[in-house]
């Protein structure tokens, strides 16, 4: 290993308090298949699951009726590229070096699907994005790997189960590894007609509704983006209704894909997102890359196992998406690599209840633009924390000088304040000191990795 990613690592297992390696010690008496699914930009509060009253997602609701869903799961980052590479390597940025959209996975960085390959595991990839496609690294592992991408406004997901079933049928080697990474309830929002009326919202839903102006340009506050534009709808309750339409799309195709797998014993299948979206909140309006709120950065987790895992289980204890690597290869192969310094923890002692963690890791997060907030989430608190000087939206793209702005901390107790709406940090100096000292040591792990951030 690189001496400067090992820095880097035992600077991140500091600031969150947990070894260089950690594992849980739950054997797995058989090596599962493992499906892997991530849904570009799905918010884990409109899941029926999560609680959402709309009816977007019965066949992930019936998922996790299976399986156990993980309550509070923190995205490291508001953007497709890193978020995903988090996702499959158990690293923050600073270690796997994509830090923004059309930064290249590394070949020295090591992915989910090698290490299970060189446990035995057959592998495909099949991804509707293309910034987590072939030409950015992140086919690294896999024996099959295809991209399925579609033009704005269409819908790609069907294509991506195709390719995906299509595999399966060709009976690969088990056990398996299939990575699936559907993409259409990104925006454009362009659902199938029969889904944009899934059901009537409450009247007071969108408060006064207003109609919002749409930009000139993808990037800026308080518009509506001109790729998301649709010629007549100004208020944000249309655009909500046809993203939820979207989620209810995607559904139905993990529904295709879960009825297609054969004996659910055989296969362990995890259901996350690498983001979720801004819809009528922070004044981030149908986008995402802004900010670090939790309506950017919690998603959703669902894991099946049946017979070992319970069923209709739910966790509460949070985590971070560098968790997911090291839970997965503890599931499948009963153990976490003691090589393998993550910068996450494995919590399969929470999903299979036989050693739930006590307190939850520290979950790290960065906006990947211009204005670069970061924060941290420990326990039901959160800090976010904006350097001086930075403007609120990248400058380069809405044209601002720098600007004379002082340091920005914003503290939330998500416990009683889930949208962020009372900033607490001057009512909790020394929790907003502690949790302050966290963020700037994660910053200072992007600087030892060359990033001006």
């Amino acid at each position: 290993m690189p001496r400067h990613l090992r820095s880097l690592l035992l600077a991140l297992a500091a600031l969150a308090g947990i070894p260089s390696a950690a594992r849980a010690d739950t054997a797995a008496p058989v090596r599962p298949n493992v499906l892997l699914v991530t849904v570009d930009t799905l918010r884990a509060d409109h899941l029926g699951a999560y609680g959402y009253g709309l009816p977007t997602s019965p066949h992930l609701d019936a998922l996790a009726a299976a399986g156990v869903r993980l309550e509070a799961l923190s995205s490291t980052a508001p953007e497709t590229a890193p978020a995903t590479a988090s996702i499959l390597t158990g690293l923050y940025q600073p270690q796997h070096r994509v830090a923004d959209n059309r930064d290249v996975l590394a070949a020295d960085v090591t992915t989910l699907a090698e290490r299970l390959r060189a446990a035995g595991y057959a592998s495909a990839g099949f991804v509707g994005n293309q910034l987590v496609g072939a030409a950015y690294g992140f086919n690294q592992g896999f024996q099959a790997f295809e991209e399925f991408s579609a033009p704005l406004h269409e819908r790609a997901d069907a294509r991506g189960v195709d390719q995906a079933l299509a595999w399966l049928a060709g009976a690969p080697a088990s056990p398996w590894l299939l990575w699936l990474h559907l993409m259409d309830p990104h925006g454009p929002y362009a659902p199938a007609p029969h889904w944009n009326t899934l059901a009537t919202y409450p009247p007071d839903a969108f408060g006064g509704d207003p109609a919002i102006p749409v930009g000139l340009g993808n990037f800026g506050l308080g518009i509506i983006p001109r790729y998301q534009a649709i010629p007549g709808e100004t208020r944000l309750s249309a655009y909500v209704r046809r993203y939820d339409g979207e989620i209810r799309s995607t559904d139905a195709q993990i529904g295709r894909l879960l009825a297609g797998l054969g004996d659910p014993a055989r296969t362990l299948v995890v259901v996350t997102a690498d983001h979720g979206e801004g819809l009528t909140e922070h004044r981030e309006y149908l986008q995402h890359g802004w900010f670090v709120y939790e309506t950017t950065v919690r998603i959703p987790l669902i894991a099946r196992w049946p017979g070992r895992l319970p069923a209709g289980a739910t966790v509460a204890t949070p985590a971070s998406a560098v968790d997911l690597v090291p839970t997965i290869l503890d599931l499948a192969l009963g153990t976490v690599p003691a090589d393998a310094a993550f910068a996450g923890t494995s919590f399969a002692g929470d999903l299979t209840g036989a050693a739930p963690r006590a307190e939850g890791t520290v979950a790290f997060a960065a906006g990947a633009r211009e204005n670069h907030p970061f924060s941290v989430r420990e326990g039901r608190w959160k800090l976010i924390h904006t350097e001086g000087d930075a403007p609120p939206m990248p400058a380069s793209r809405a044209g601002l000088k720098p600007l004379d702005a002082p340091e920005r901390f914003e503290l939330y107790d998500l416990e009683v304040d889930p949208g962020e709406t009372r900033n607490l940090a001057a009512d909790e100096p020394a929790r907003r000191r502690a949790l302050a000292e966290r963020v700037r040591g994660f910053r200072r792990t992007f600087r030892m990795a060359g990033y001006a951030w």
